[in-house]
């Protein structure tokens, strides 16, 4: 690909990448945390790109007008490095809230202020101050105007339920590349703000099927992140690569990650309302993404061609930025929230999808063995019986909108118990992308209702032999009951299970404190450990 066609596939892919983050930015999200965002992205960012730009110029020694454009590129956090960092960390929510909406909105903000340096670097000095306002005037105007009248519109459609099922995810990337195209058109590089803008705009309005929406940007997303780092680490020279490990952009380095962004931060969210504690996370988790690779690709190739003193350095340094604070927060970032205080502990709750009497008295033992757990059910007669019962119950479906706003905390495993094979599948493939896929279990398919596409959107099965929900009923209704039983050594394990009558099925284990449905017979389990088994009436276990 040559340059010209890597820079402009790039930007278009950066473009679709803001407008899915855009997606995920939610009023709601921020209620109360608005002013550390807002002071990160404006005070915030003047602070970064001052002291990194003085940084530059005195570690490394480029000019001014080059070293203001670095200390521009490394405003940004990336939101591609930030979300998955998140969902590994998973730190408290006004920490989590805060960096995700940083990471975001920063991109914009991260990229006008690069478009800024750059025109003065290329700009007389009579010309500068002119060029300068002229551009941050088309930028926000362009972004803003071009983001909200396109995101409107596509909002309006999808709202009337205008468009044809299987046309809504084309047309909706089709509308944020018209915008990212028509916005760019009108002044250069602000198209990553007409996105972002046409995101947030559609995340909302409450449009239907936002979540279809963003699961196909998701996977978008992560095609074109991996397509376009290769690309542009391809397109640097070895040599460029080999100097990020030189003294100076490693020096560089440390005092970004020491001293720039600690002080950004803290001096930004003074009087925000987060603790220090929570200050000083955010202070420490600052990774640079694809954002800052695309742009400073872009304005490194158009200084070198104009001939400017250390355009040939910038590049080097901005990976070395990129590399270091990713390879940083990947390894440590986890330990350091724990040391802080601000992470949350690994939930162990269930959320169990039917509450159906089976489902109840499972969920029963669940919480009497100190287990958080929520009962889910359409049907408002079972989930009166859970409530009676003392148990917590959602009534209404997990797949609607309204359940977005079901209070996750504490809970981490999907249990899908309902007849419905359709819809236990649907709801384990959504909350796949919340628990994690190795969180979620349904029943196994049963009878004609297990078709090719089901055994395709199928999550692990729950339970030992994959029983279906008929299966299980036809037990409960013959008088099967729940039997805990205590381990106190492997062979009594065994021996437990090598007694199990016909029919009986282990349903949970518990090990070290923590319940895991079973999915084939243990070999062994450690000595206190719990097991819960679903037992016929007629049969007795030894």
């Amino acid at each position: 690909m040559s340059p010209e066609g890597l820079s402009a596939f790039t930007s278009l892919a950066v473009g679709i990448i803001l407008f899915e983050g855009g997606l995920t930015l939610r009023l709601s999200d921020i209620a109360g945390h608005g002013r550390a965002v807002t002071r990160l992205i404006s005070l915030g960012a003047v602070i970064t790109w001052v002291l990194a730009a003085i940084s530059a110029h005195f570690i490394v020694g480029l000019g001014w007008g080059v070293a203001a454009l670095f200390g521009a590129l490394v405003i940004v956090t990336g939101p591609t490095v930030i979300a998955p960092l998140l969902q590994n960390i998973r730190p408290n929510p006004k920490v989590a809230g805060v960096l995700r909406w940083e990471g975001i909105l920063i991109d914009p903000v991260g990229a006008l202020a690069a478009a800024i340096a750059f025109e003065w670097v290329r700009s007389s000095s009579g010309e500068a101050l002119s060029a300068t306002l002229t551009h941050v005037a088309g930028f926000v105007g362009a972004g803003l105007a071009t983001g909200l009248l396109l995101g409107g519109l596509l909002a309006w459609a999808l709202r009337r339920e205008r468009l044809p099922d299987h046309l809504v995810n084309p047309t909706v990337l089709a509308a944020a590349l018209l915008a990212f195209g028509l916005s760019d058109a009108l002044a250069p590089e602000s198209g990553l703000l007409s996105t972002t803008v046409m995101g947030m705009l559609l995340a909302n309005a409450k449009v239907p099927r936002t979540e279809e929406l963003l699961h196909f940007k998701e996977e978008l997303v992560v095609v074109l992140l991996s397509t376009i780092f290769v690309a542009l680490a391809a397109n640097v020279p070895t040599q460029a690569l080999l100097n990020v490990f030189t003294p100076g952009p490693l020096l560089l380095l440390a005092a970004l990650i020491v001293l720039v962004r600690p002080l950004s931060v803290l001096i930004s969210t003074h009087g925000s309302g987060l603790t220090l504690r929570e200050r000083l996370f955010i202070s420490y988790v600052g990774p640079r993404g694809i954002v800052a690779a695309a742009v400073s690709a872009l304005f490194a190739s158009r200084l070198a061609e104009e001939g400017v003193p250390g355009a040939d350095q910038l590049l080097t340094l901005v990976f070395a930025v990129i590399v270091g604070t990713v390879v940083l927060a990947s390894l440590t970032a986890k330990p350091v929230a724990k040391a802080l205080g601000v992470a949350q502990a690994d939930p162990t709750g269930y959320l169990i999808l039917g509450a159906h009497p089976l489902a109840r008295h499972l969920a029963g033992f669940l919480k009497a063995e100190g287990t958080d757990v929520v009962l889910a059910d359409t049907n408002a007669a079972n989930i009166a019986q859970a409530r009676a019962e003392g148990l917590a119950g959602y009534h209404g479906s997990l797949l609607s909108d309204a359940a977005d706003s079901l209070p996750l905390e504490g809970l981490g495993t999907l249990l899908a118990l309902t007849p419905n094979d359709e819809v236990n599948a649907l709801t384990a493939q959504k909350y796949a992308r919340i628990f994690g896929r190795q969180q979620v279990y349904q029943l196994a398919a049963g009878g004609a209702g297990r078709t090719q596409l089901q055994e395709a959107q199928m999550a692990q099965p729950a339970f030992v032999g994959a029983p279906p929900f008929n299966q299980l009923q036809a037990l409960w209704d013959a008088g099967a009951r729940l039997e805990r039983t205590e381990v106190g050594t492997p062979q009594q394990l065994s021996d437990y299970l090598a007694a199990l009558p016909p029919g009986a099925v282990p349903l949970l284990l518990d090990q070290a404190g923590l319940f895991k449905p079973l999915r084939e017979l243990p070999a062994s389990a450690l000595p206190g450990s719990i097991l819960l088994t679903l037992v016929p009436r007629s049969g007795k276990a030894a």
